[in-house]
């Protein structure tokens, strides 16, 4: 089908179409796929969830509060994790013009097992928490209509088709209106816009007062999800959007990086922005679910966030700390040969500290950026103590801690942490002094990542009363 803006012509999906293209994107399997924050990470839910506000320098008061409860409803649900954030993302999609349920779900859009499904989740949305799936659907803040979403939230496949359940919004009753009348939807109309212009959107806000609609204020918006959005979902393959840069720091919605530069470009250079996303998430939840076969029974895939930052950031990290050997080079987006490095003229072959270095890498751009900066500031001893600290985790304590942690620890994740706590504890960066106390260096990364478990003692778990699972007894403990 089509919808008109007034200039041209577009082909809008329909709602299955749509949640075709998320549950490809965010599915796997029969598993739930949660996305893992630790308690020192609450900066990329908050970029995440930044992703649908205003822009910053146009953001307005009586946004903020909305937003801020957004986050912390997300983040206080730590409290039953051990104290850290695990969140799973999925869409929600209201047609208000048809009364059948299934013709809702081929409607355009502008109008089995899973480890514990039937547990006690919590939903949360920009205006509302729920504490289980029923509550959700019976009394969730949205236009009247039918809501079409994954069944409790959950992305599934089944025989290559998204499963989808209907159900009926009535109108809502004055108590329960959107707060000031927020109740901002992504149509094809704003995604269209958001192509055209990419940086900018016009829209009207509505302050609903006693039944009196009154014009309450007219701003120019900034929301690069709604142009990331219309890349996955309008573009058809061979098509080109925007500059990669517009991109690259949305992507943070369904990457869980901070930095996606090298995705990005490869998104808009191959024109192929669906298959490229979805192959990168479903790689790095292969990569979970291959070792979560070595434990008996069914578990949830979690995904831990990357936050190695971008180069420009990592330039200044290691500057700040000691003056610079080199001026650093520019970043690349094509993929480098790291096999050889060269360091102040000396060659360092990273094929001598073993496989599992490489092994276990899931963002090749992190890996690289830190690699290369490395090379840039640092003496090669320094370069090969900080490579061995790696190789040594990576071989030898990793193993132990992902029984206890049950998530995947990468590669690049565990060179940037012995990075950040060589640099904190040896900002002279004198390589015997390190070397000398690698040891130590060892052991608090280590504890770095026992601090962001998920998963409560056993013996503080009790039963809970409505579902086969259990919880910590403590869980005020986190609050």
């Amino acid at each position: 089908m089509s919808s008109s803006n007034g200039k041209e012509d577009i082909v809008v999906p329909t709602v299955r179409e749509v949640q075709q293209i998320f549950a490809e994107i965010l599915s796997h399997g029969d598993d739930i796929t949660w996305d893992l924050l630790s308690h020192s990470q609450s900066a990329i839910l908050k970029s995440k969830i930044a992703e649908f506000q205003d822009h910053p320098n146009l953001r307005s008061s009586i946004h903020l509060p909305i937003y801020s409860k957004f986050f912390n409803r997300i983040w206080d649900q730590r409290k039953y994790t051990n104290g850290q954030s695990l969140s799973s993302l999925f869409f929600v999609m209201i047609v208000d013009d048809v009364t059948d349920a299934k013709l809702a779900e081929q409607k355009d859009t502008s109008g089995n097992y899973c480890s514990n499904l039937r547990c006690c989740m919590v939903y949360v949305t920009q205006h509302d928490f729920f504490e289980n799936w029923d509550s959700f659907v019976t009394s969730v803040r949205l236009r009247a209509g039918i809501m079409v979403t994954p069944y409790r939230g959950v992305y599934k496949l089944i025989d290559g088709q998204v499963e989808l359940k209907s159900y009926l919004l009535p109108e809502p009753i004055s108590s329960r209106l959107l707060p000031m009348g927020l109740d901002r939807c992504i149509t094809p109309e704003s995604l269209k816009e958001s192509s055209i212009n990419p940086s900018k959107r016009h829209e009207r806000f509505y302050f609903d007062l006693n039944a009196f609609t009154i014009p309450f204020m007219h701003l120019e918006k900034y929301c690069s999800v709604d142009w990331m959005l219309y890349s996955l979902l309008l573009l058809r393959e061979g098509q080109t959007s925007a500059v990669e840069g517009e991109m690259s720091t949305s992507l943070v919605v369904f990457t869980h990086a901070v930095t996606n530069s090298r995705l990005a470009f490869e998104m808009r250079n191959e024109k192929a922005y669906r298959r490229i996303l979805g192959n990168h998430v479903k790689k790095h939840f292969d990569k979970i679910a291959e070792e979560s076969e070595r434990i008996e029974g069914r578990v949830n895939l979690i995904r831990s966030a990357n936050e190695v930052p971008p180069r420009y950031e990592l330039d200044k990290l290691f500057s700040s700390k000691r003056k610079r050997i080199q001026e650093p080079s520019e970043a690349s987006n094509s993929p480098l040969d790291l096999t050889t490095i060269r360091v102040k003229g000396e060659a360092i072959n990273l094929e001598d500290y073993g496989s599992a270095l490489k092994e276990h890498i899931i963002s090749s751009e992190s890996f690289e950026n830190l690699i290369i900066c490395m090379s840039e500031h640092l003496e090669p001893e320094m370069f090969m103590i900080i490579v061995k600290l790696t190789q040594h985790f990576m071989e030898i304590i990793r193993e132990g801690l992902w029984h206890l942690l049950k998530y995947h620890i990468p590669t690049e994740t565990v060179l940037y942490q012995i990075i950040l706590d060589v640099i904190e504890n040896h900002p002279e960066l004198n390589f015997k002094e390190v070397e000398e106390r690698s040891s130590d260096v060892l052991k608090r990364v280590r504890l770095n990542f026992v601090l962001a478990n998920p998963n409560s003692n056993p013996d503080f778990l009790t039963k809970c009363p409505k579902c086969c699972n259990f919880f910590d007894k403590f869980v005020n403990k986190f609050a």
